[in-house]
């Protein structure tokens, strides 16, 4: 709640009787960033708003992150920043963060870290998790102004968690001149139709319930079916 003060103009919150105040939740939110506004600083005032909403003792929100930037790639080798490698798995540890294996070929560091999201979640009943917290994510991986496709994989976890009972709140963020607004939207859960690959569904859907809360002009690829569905 201490990173609101040093935000000016103070964020507009819109919504934040949406934010279920003791249940867990999965958090999506648009990866916003703008030449004057790092993306880091719009997830502190979404977690910061988010403790706000919640019972004292159940106010931490874990973000999945990835655990290394990309520095670049030649060919198929895949080369990580060396600071990210360095500062990246302390910051893990001192946040909570759910850190997720940026090489894709990282089958089995993927599968632990969306066991510690369960965990977290409550839906890992071997993690002996106490209190179920709720956890946040960025759909699409990357900085971005208007949306941009949500990254492969994320249309199944965000299915595979509402199937376990946990309700998805989606939240917009934008700036409105120099002030930043975090808008939340009505928690929701996803059930396929029958015959509908999960995993791009998944993630229109999210993403079209995050595109909702924007202004038209940020709805980027999802335009059409933001429109469409009203």
């Amino acid at each position: 709640m201490r990173i609101l003060r040093h935000f000016f103009p103070q964020p507009r919150i819109e919504g934040l009787s949406l934010v279920p105040p003791r249940d867990p939740f999965l958090l999506v939110s648009n990866h916003f960033q703008s030449p004057h506004l790092w993306v880091g600083w719009v997830a502190a005032a979404i977690t910061a708003a988010v403790a706000t909403a919640r019972d004292p003792g159940s106010r931490d929100l874990h973000w999945v992150v990835l655990s290394q930037w990309r520095w670049f790639e030649v060919g198929s080798v895949w080369v990580p920043n060396p600071i990210s490698s360095l500062l990246f798995p302390r910051a893990a540890h001192i946040w909570g963060l759910v850190s997720i294996p940026s090489r894709p070929s990282d089958v089995a560091g993927r599968a632990r870290a969306l066991r510690r999201a369960f965990a977290y979640l409550g839906r890992d009943r071997a993690a002996g998790i106490a209190s179920p917290e709720p956890v946040g994510l960025f759909p699409e991986g990357k900085a971005t102004t208007a949306l941009e496709e949500a990254r492969p994989g994320t249309g199944a976890f965000i299915h595979r968690v509402s199937r376990m009972g946990v309700p998805i709140l989606p939240v917009g963020t934008h700036l409105d001149g120099d002030t930043l607004v975090l808008r939340f939207g009505e928690p929701f859960f996803l059930t396929a139709p029958p015959a509908v690959g999960v995993e791009d569904w998944a993630r229109e859907q999210t993403m079209v319930a995050i595109g909702r809360l924007l202004p038209r002009e940020m709805w980027g690829v999802y335009a059409p079916a933001i429109a469409s569905a009203g």
